[in-house]
């Protein structure tokens, strides 16, 4: 299960969700499995409600996959001990995994060196 801790940019309180199966995100918003969601992005932030939050942290080991269209679906990343996200960019254990391409609404996978419709973060193994 997969727990997030959604914290600002600066101090100030953060916010845990979670716990979760998987996380999926596209470029607007993050869903728990393809259901509740959780987030949505906006100007390169999270917002939970009117909260905005800068970065998202969660504590693996997890891998990441991307899907696209159809059954279209990159190979698993990972396993990474840490997974973040901030300003747009996620990151395994502090490696550039993804960006969010603001003008084709789309995440740009920099392992596979293509854009794709969602991510997906579930527990490794």
């Amino acid at each position: 299960m997969l727990t997030l801790t959604f914290a600002r940019n600066g101090p100030g309180p953060v916010a845990q969700e979670g716990p979760f199966p998987e996380i999926r995100a596209d470029a607007q918003y993050m869903r728990a499995g393809g259901g509740k969601v959780i987030a949505r992005h906006e100007n390169h932030c999270w917002y939970i409600g009117a909260d905005e939050y800068f970065r998202i942290d969660c504590d693996g080991p997890v891998t990441v996959r991307f899907e696209g269209p159809g059954d279209e679906r990159s190979p698993d990343h990972g396993p990474f001990f840490h997974f973040s996200s901030a300003d747009g960019i996620a990151y395994g254990d502090g490696e550039i995994c993804a960006h969010i391409d603001v003008d084709d609404c789309e995440w740009y996978s920099h392992r596979d060196e293509r854009y794709w419709k969602e991510m997906v973060v579930v527990p490794a193994g």
